[in-house]
């Protein structure tokens, strides 16, 4: 070291300054809004050990459920604005900007947008006894027998529950909201007939269609499904603004610095390109959805303004 170097060093070091280190310069923490197994579960446990590998240090999953994925959101909102806490997040993210009058962090000001990963269509679906092989026919079913119709969802406020609001507000007719603890007790009460329909995700619900105890009627995604390709969309179905999905995304603490999350999205980028990483996603009906910090931050407003519109529509609050 010269002279000159050293001189500069003893000013820095004497004055109390730190150097700024080198991203990242510490284990990474992945919280996760819900408990293990799941969408947003299985996305952090693809993505933690690639991650590892691409930035040198640990990445660790770190469950945290609980008041509709606000206690993780909350711990990552609160977190040191240094882009080593991290959170995937679904669609619950946004809706609870609109489901809860009052959160103890702006989810737009306090977590960073650093990419959307993935996502997975819902999918309409009815009971063996429904007599309805299309959407109009069942909403046509709907519109003549107000009140006979109801519906499961996996709790109030969740996206297949504001699916279905969605649905009775866009072909007017009305339905009975029955929620249930979980999306296996909802799905075995569709099977059962207790109920008559339901949205469900394409990953969780594929092995019920194809076993026939339940019956695909629409798949919520822009385009057809590959798993379903029989099946029509909303849109085809003459919904034209019907298009919601299952998505996971990952942030970060707002505020983090910009070299941080450019990391990020530039190895994320890469590694949802690798092909047993595309493969992956794959296995449970997933599909990679690369979409940078910038696209990524767009599409969550959009998403915002959506599920805000579905929660009025339903009168669901969860304060």
């Amino acid at each position: 070291m010269s002279r000159t170097l050293l001189a500069v060093f003893l000013v820095f070091a004497s004055s109390g300054v730190v150097l700024a280190q080198p991203y990242p310069a510490r284990p990474l923490r992945m919280v996760v809004t819900v408990p293990p197994g799941g969408i947003s579960d299985f996305t952090a446990r693809i993505l933690a050990p690639k991650l590892s590998e691409a930035l040198g240090q640990p990445v660790v999953v770190d469950n945290k459920p609980g008041a509709g994925g606000n206690i993780a959101s909350e711990l990552v909102a609160k977190a040191a604005r240094d882009g080593h806490t991290l959170l995937i997040v679904a669609p619950p993210t946004a809706i609870n900007v609109t489901l809860y009058k009052s959160l103890p962090f702006d989810t737009r000001r306090d977590l960073a947008p650093v990419a959307l990963v993935g996502s997975v269509p819902n999918v309409l679906v009815v009971a063996p006894t429904v007599r309805a092989n299309t959407v109009s026919e069942f909403i046509d079913y709907g519109r003549r027998n107000p009140g006979k119709l109801n519906y499961a969802s996996n709790s109030i406020g969740t996206s297949l529950h504001l699916s279905a609001e969605l649905l009775k507000y866009y072909g007017r007719f009305y339905a009975v909201h029955i929620p249930y603890r979980g999306v296996p007790a909802a799905q075995a009460a569709l099977i059962a007939g207790e109920v008559d329909f339901m949205f469900d995700s394409l990953s969780t619900v594929l092995p019920q269609v194809r076993a026939g105890r339940s019956r695909a009627l629409a798949v919520t995604s822009r385009e057809r499904s590959a798993y379903l390709p029989g099946v029509p969309t909303m849109v085809e179905s003459g919904f034209a603004d019907f298009e919601v999905s299952g998505w996971t995304g990952l942030m970060a603490t707002g505020g983090s610095p910009a070299a941080a999350i450019e990391r990020l999205e530039g190895e994320l980028k890469k590694i949802l390109a690798q092909p047993e990483v595309i493969e992956a996603f794959e296995k449970p009906g997933m599909s990679v959805r690369f979409a940078g910090a910038r696209e990524f931050a767009a599409f969550l407003d959009a998403e915002i303004a959506r599920w805000s519109a579905a929660v009025k529509h339903s009168g669901a609050t969860a304060d």
